[in-house]
């Protein structure tokens, strides 16, 4: 009851509003309508459904593309990085071209390029489109890089001999490199004990005023004229002992069929040495201690025979001397190779 009595009151409300105001009221009403529609045709355009697929997935972007490393030079790989997004969080993958002084390189599609199609001065840029497994999105390139000057590049940085004692020479060999061919120089900083003593182009140093204990070690320094590489370093090397020194020369001459030698060593660090025959014709015998050689000749053993004597101290220094002793009524050996 109290429904329709509450629709007649509207129809009689409208009934007696005037002719004017309802033709406003249906105007105003008209619009409305209308405006909802317009606005409901621009949600539905065809613009606005090109980006997205039937399946409702949204292309990736990419954000930006760099070119690393920053300085471009070509002791390191040379990479493209992306940042891309992607709205419907889909794992991306991407799709790379390198140009080269403006022109595409066939086959370099890849993240990196190869440093070795490159060169000093070259202009470098990369083009990437990102995919998110269904849809590949626009794609975006990156700002051209210049290629610099690529500063030398050290392989290994050795020393002779390996094993260092007080008052020997030494000599450092850099094994080096430069991608541009450009010629190197290298600066060496021999170090005792962690401290700088000598800096300068000369590759030998002598270790006099070393002690048993000390340390050695070496910097390598190289540089192209116009940059510089990475450091070298060997060491520290501790200074070990001192080897003995033999100073006696051998016995020229055989008495009676018998040779005899007195072979005479000294050590700086006063150790005790110890000798012995590491090469000898049979027969012959060499004193430990005191390092008198002894050799009975007998008839058969004319000819030439080689002698090695080793002088060893008690910290394992080594020394050795060798000769060729001729069985002749006198005989001449060669001259001592080593001490």
């Amino acid at each position: 009851m109290a429904e329709r009595q509450f629709s007649k009151g509207v129809t009689r409300a409208r009934s007696i509003m005037p002719r004017a105001r309802q033709s406003l009221f249906w105007a105003v009403s008209a619009c409305v309508v209308s405006v909802a529609f317009f606005t409901g045709c621009q949600r539905s355009s065809p613009d606005n459904r090109s980006n997205v697929s039937s399946s409702g997935n949204h292309p990736p972007t990419v954000r930006a593309v760099t070119i690393q490393p920053v300085p471009l030079v070509l002791t390191s790989p040379v990479t493209a990085h992306v940042e891309a997004q992607d709205i419907d969080r889909n794992s991306l993958r991407f799709r790379y071209q390198w140009s080269v002084n403006g022109k595409a390189i066939p086959g370099q599609d890849n993240e990196q390029l190869p440093a070795a199609i490159l060169k000093r001065g070259d202009r470098v840029s990369v083009q990437v489109w990102p995919h998110d497994g269904t849809v590949e999105g626009d794609s975006k390139t990156s700002e051209s890089v210049i290629v610099g000057n690529s500063p030398p590049m050290g392989e290994a940085l050795e020393i002779e001999p390996p094993y260092v004692f007080p008052g020997v020479r030494v000599r450092a060999r850099a094994k080096l490199s430069d991608i541009d061919g450009d010629a190197i120089q290298v600066v060496y900083r021999w170090l005792k004990n962690g401290k700088l003593i000598h800096e300068g182009e000369e590759s030998e140093f002598e270790t006099v005023g070393f002690v048993l204990g000390d340390t050695l070690a070496v910097e390598a320094v190289p540089s192209d004229g116009t940059s510089k590489g990475p450091v070298l370093r060997l060491g520290p090397i501790s200074v070990g002992n001192t080897p003995p020194r033999i100073v006696s020369n051998p016995a020229t001459t055989i008495v009676n069929n018998r040779y005899d030698y007195r072979v005479q060593a000294t050590d700086a660090e006063s150790d005790a040495i110890v000798f012995s025959l590491e090469t000898a014709p049979p027969g012959m015998q060499i004193d430990a201690q005191t390092g008198v050689v002894t050799w009975v000749v007998e008839s058969p053993q004319v000819g030439a025979h080689k002698v090695r004597i080793v002088a060893k101290d008690t910290q394992g220094g080594v020394a050795f001397q060798e000769f060729e002793l001729n069985l002749t009524t006198t005989v001449t050996p060669a001259e001592p190779a080593g001490t």
